[in-house]
């Protein structure tokens, strides 16, 4: 009898194990990912080096549990209310663009009406959310579309234009002296949270990330 229960002991032991290395899948906005999450990532890796995290770029509406074990989203959807929720951080926007061009676009701390506003397909509403944050209108500026967010990032970068810049997503390009924001950041309403199917268990990699993110995404807000 007692060899019988060291065994299961034994089975329950390895079974704990092999959980707490197994690979998280973690599925996030593509943008998010590549401006904020992965720079960070060797932050992570550091603390836990023998973690295998496998990032995977995705946005919208996510299934849990079929390849993806979490997932960064901006809530601006519904999802399954089995779900859980993490809030990381809410969402504050402002136009960026090149530092050398912010007395070209800007005036008395207001967009000149010359100014090429760059959009994104992306998220459509960005520039239309601004201007019910200020109050201004820019139905006479010129515009170029990008099929993507970073790429009107990129653009700002460029000297092109002014974009809509997220601060996560451009709080690193702004402190390398890339960005600048003349008009400043404001929260549009909406938030970024870790979804995940299930509580997190204690040891596992799930849990080690969770952690570590709602650890990051807190001292962010505090700097």
């Amino acid at each position: 009898m007692a060899r019988g229960l060291g065994e299961i002991e034994e089975e329950a032991q390895r079974i704990k194990e092999e959980h707490a290395d197994a690979p998280v899948t973690i599925s996030c906005e593509p943008t998010l990912m590549m401006r904020w999450l992965i720079p960070r990532m060797p932050l992570f890796h550091a603390a836990h080096p023998t973690a295998d995290v496998r990032l995977l770029a995705g946005g919208g509406p996510v299934s849990l549990g079929s390849g993806i074990d979490l997932a960064i989203r901006r809530n601006d959807f519904t999802w399954p209310e089995t779900y859980l929720s993490q809030h990381l951080f809410d969402e504050r926007i402002g136009p960026v663009c090149r530092p050398d061009k912010a007395g070209e676009f800007f005036g008395s701390n207001r967009m000149n009406a010359t100014t090429m506003l760059l959009h994104t397909r992306t998220r459509p509403s960005a520039w239309t959310t601004w201007a019910e944050i200020t109050g201004e209108t820019y139905s006479a500026n010129p515009r170029q579309d990008f099929e993507h967010f970073y790429f009107s990032l990129q653009a700002a970068v460029a000297g092109l234009g002014v974009a809509i810049g997220p601060w996560h997503l451009v709080q690193d390009d702004i402190r390398a002296g890339l960005l600048a924001a003349p008009q400043g950041f404001r929260a549009d309403g909406s938030a970024y949270v870790l979804l995940s199917a299930r509580e997190p268990e204690d040891p596992s990699t799930a849990t080690a990330f969770q952690l570590w993110l709602g650890a990051l995404a807190t001292d962010e807000a505090r700097a």
